[in-house]
């Protein structure tokens, strides 16, 4: 094996692994992989780099390891080009925080631990609680 295909395999695996830990993390499964959203407060930098950042990134390293392949992949090349432009657009959206999460990135448990201190927030302001 050559070395630029040795290159290519260990950043598509550490690709690969950024995403399986991202999906990890995001199944919340053993109940230790949750402590990312603290059901108390807000950390918004743990929820971007969970639900956004590491599968986007590993998804571009991926894509980045396919670019790098042998020149004799052409077609491949172009379909992970084409994947690094679309990728680019949640990766900007990663690194502007003060864009909210949309809802829908969020899983069911955790979506029900931020509704909760959203009301808990609410509360407070109001006086209510």
């Amino acid at each position: 094996m050559t070395g630029q295909l040795m290159t290519a395999l260990g950043v598509g695996l550490v690709g690969l692994l950024m995403i399986g830990l991202g999906l990890w993390l995001r199944a919340g499964r053993p109940a230790a992989m949750r402590l990312w959203m603290n059901p108390l407060s807000e950390n918004w930098m743990a929820e971007r780099v969970v639900l956004l950042g590491m599968p986007t990134v590993g998804a571009l390293l991926v894509c980045l390891a396919a670019v790098a392949a042998p020149h004799q992949w052409t077609m491949l090349r172009l379909l992970a080009i084409a994947g690094m432009v679309v990728l680019a657009v949640p990766a900007l959206y990663f690194l502007i925080a003060p864009l909210p999460l949309p809802g829908f990135l969020y899983p069911g448990w955790a979506r029900r631990l931020r509704d909760g201190r959203e009301a808990q927030m609410r509360a407070f302001l109001t006086g209510q609680g």
